[in-house]
């Protein structure tokens, strides 16, 4: 993933939070899948609410998250393959181009 890309949730996805602490779920409304998230997960996915560029969720996360942890790139890119494979978000490359998966 390029830091310039754009994650943006499939519109076909809806996110719900769950008590506090307790993270949150994403639904797949086209497959009823559920893909549960931790407190770290569901403050990812509200960064990408309308979208965001993959740089500015880690600085966000890095001046958010006291203490993060030195694996946290390679941590929200495993995250985002999660999230793409289950075609909850797709990335946009930067320059315009069409995004992945079926968003």
């Amino acid at each position: 993933m390029e830091p310039t890309d754009r994650i943006v949730p499939n519109p076909r996805a809806v996110y719900r939070k769950l008590a506090e602490g307790s993270g949150g779920v994403v639904l797949h409304l086209d497959t009823a899948a559920y893909h549960g998230v931790n407190e770290t997960g569901a403050y990812i996915w509200s960064l990408l609410e309308g979208g965001a560029r993959y740089r500015d969720v880690l600085a966000r996360l890095r001046e958010d998250m006291e203490g993060a942890p030195d694996t946290l790139e390679t941590e929200v890119t495993d995250f985002v393959q999660a999230l793409r494979e289950r075609n909850l978000v797709a990335v946009e490359p930067a320059g315009g181009a069409a995004p992945d998966g079926d968003a």
